[in-house]
């Protein structure tokens, strides 16, 4: 390696880094935003958080702004890829591989479920595939965090938190499978999802910090 070289590749790292947090602030946000706009658009009764499912927002024949919620879908989802991708140079070896993988998983499944949305019928196999992989993909992406945060320097509550937030989501993931009728199934979708997007907004918002008081010193 030429004089400076490590010096010019953590630059890059730390660079690149930045913009996966501000990609997975701005993820976070454009879905809850898109998720918020859609419900308040909600044809007939009001939207229920607890009975109706997240994908209901993006059905045409039943939620006015379904082209919102699909919108934020599908924009979560690629600014996910881009995100964990560069969150992921952050590692090396066995634990960059998962980070990347997992986030690449879950950001192809949320643009799925935007382009292949639900009806009022039912979930067809493309939008309940990236659902799954959505879901499952997303909540590995913080087991991951997890397990590996710690090796960049992450504080010892960020990984038990993203730990923690992993089995609960995959928990609630159950728990919506198995239908069974307590607190609604919109719940069960939601706890499954939201630890996920809590994650987004967290991480980015850590980094961020990070950065500027490293900077600071």
């Amino acid at each position: 390696m030429y004089p400076g070289a490590e010096r010019e590749h953590t630059a890059v790292v730390k660079r690149t880094t930045v913009l996966a947090a501000g990609g997975f602030l701005l993820g976070g946000v454009t879905y809850l935003a898109a998720e918020t706009i859609a419900a308040l658009g909600w044809s007939g009764r009001s939207y229920s958080y607890a009975r109706n499912n997240i994908s209901d927002l993006g059905i045409p024949d039943i939620s006015r702004l379904h082209a919102v919620m699909n919108t934020g879908f599908v924009v979560d989802g690629a600014l996910f890829v881009l995100a964990g991708l560069g969150l992921s140079m952050l590692f090396e070896g066995r634990a960059r591989w998962v980070v990347s993988v997992t986030s690449v998983v879950h950001g192809v499944g949320s643009i799925v479920v935007g382009l292949a949305h639900a009806s009022v019928d039912g979930a067809s196999t493309p939008h309940a595939a990236g659902a799954g992989m959505a879901i499952i993909g997303g909540n590995l992406v913080l087991l991951a965090a997890g397990r590996y945060g710690g090796r960049a320097g992450a504080p010892r509550w960020y990984t038990v938190g993203s730990a923690t937030a992993g089995v609960v989501g995959l928990a609630g993931l159950a728990l919506f499978l198995a239908d069974t009728g307590i607190l609604g199934g919109g719940t069960f979708e939601r706890i499954s999802v939201y630890t996920i997007i809590g994650w987004e907004i967290v991480t980015g918002a850590l980094i961020l910090i990070e950065r500027r008081l490293s900077k600071a010193r």
